[in-house]
């Protein structure tokens, strides 16, 4: 379901994090522009949370770099809400793990995603919430593979087995800015489409009630709107459009397009993506989750079959380059550029 609602931003135009949380699903997800509250609002609902009622969260950035740069006085991300300014330092639990204080007590930890394997032995039975900030890298950063299913093992090992004893879910929070389409975790969590979809529509809430899903889009918010005429946005560019517009870093959608299969023939299935070849004068492959017809080479998603499809089908490569190749959705698209990693 999608919904627009000015509630979104609370009167002085920041991003309304009370709101938000109160809808309760497990996984909410957040891409917005830059400046807009969504770390510090989070921030401040969790910091809330612990102070009325004990819940804990688990901080998390992608690498250990970000994280224990985070975690310096120096770069502390709390210090920047005027409430718990000063209030919240850091101490070391271990090597991996970083321990969040309020005014003397243990509020949270903090712990990098591609470092978590390494502490699935801890007890977090006591912690409510993970806070994921900037899960979305920029695209001059190293590309870390697989870093959605690092996610929902992150979220396994918080969670494990709590709402079989009756209890509620750990509440996944993960925020971030639009830097790249191309990013694993939007596919994995299958977030692609409804971001595709809430772009056209102008929509900024999205809720999946059955998978516990829940993505913020913010489009028409009052600060961004603001900020376009301070010195750095009047400059324009890519950059602007990012930060103040919501837009992704080189979104180009021009490959997805919707087709009648009666007009192609099957060429080869790898894994779930079935890859056809249009038939007259306008050649062209054609990638679509719906099976239909005989396909003479299929291939799963294993390390020895992806060597071999890779191998007899690299051309598609170079087609890409040539307009050669259309997509179903922006998903399969997507699939397709991490598997034949372009850039």
């Amino acid at each position: 379901m999608r919904e627009n609602n000015n509630k979104l931003y609370l009167p002085s135009g920041y991003l309304n994090a009370e709101k938000v949380m109160s809808k309760k699903y497990p996984f909410i997800f957040g891409i917005g522009a830059r400046g807009i509250g969504k770390s510090f609002g989070f921030q401040r609902y969790l910091l809330n949370e612990f102070l009325e009622s004990g819940k804990k969260f688990i901080y998390v950035r992608t690498t250990e770099d970000e994280l224990f740069t985070a975690c310096t006085q120096e770069c502390n991300p709390f210090d920047a809400d005027p409430i718990y300014e000063g209030r919240v330092t850091f101490s070391s639990i271990s090597k991996n793990v970083k321990g969040i204080n309020l005014d003397g007590n243990l509020c949270g930890v903090a712990i990098a995603l591609t470092t978590f394997a390494s502490v699935r032995g801890m007890n977090f039975k006591t912690y409510s919430f993970i806070w994921y900030d900037e899960f979305i890298r920029e695209e001059h950063q190293h590309r870390i593979k697989k870093l959605g299913e690092a996610l929902r093992h992150c979220y396994e090992t918080v969670n494990r087995n709590r709402e079989l004893d009756g209890e509620e879910p750990v509440r996944l929070i993960a925020m971030s800015n639009a830097l790249d389409f191309n990013n694993d975790i939007l596919m994995n969590f299958d977030l692609i489409e409804p971001i595709r979809s809430m772009k056209a529509s102008g929509q900024e809430f999205y809720y999946d009630a059955y998978r516990g899903v829940m993505l913020i889009f913010p489009q028409h918010s009052p600060i961004s709107g603001r900020k376009k005429e301070t010195a750095l946005y009047k400059l324009g560019g890519s950059f602007e459009k990012m930060a103040l517009k919501n837009e992704f870093v080189g979104y180009f959608e021009g490959n997805v397009a919707s087709y009648n299969l009666k007009g192609f023939r099957p060429v080869a299935i790898y894994d779930d993506m079935c890859i056809y070849r249009s038939i007259g004068a306008m050649r062209f492959f054609y990638f679509s989750e719906t099976r239909k017809g005989n396909f003479p080479e299929v291939y799963s998603d294993t390390t020895f079959e992806r060597v071999q499809f890779m191998k007899r089908f690299y051309m598609l490569h170079d087609y890409y380059f040539q307009d050669k190749v259309k997509f179903e959705s922006a998903k399969l698209e997507n699939r397709f550029i991490e598997l034949f990693k372009i850039k």
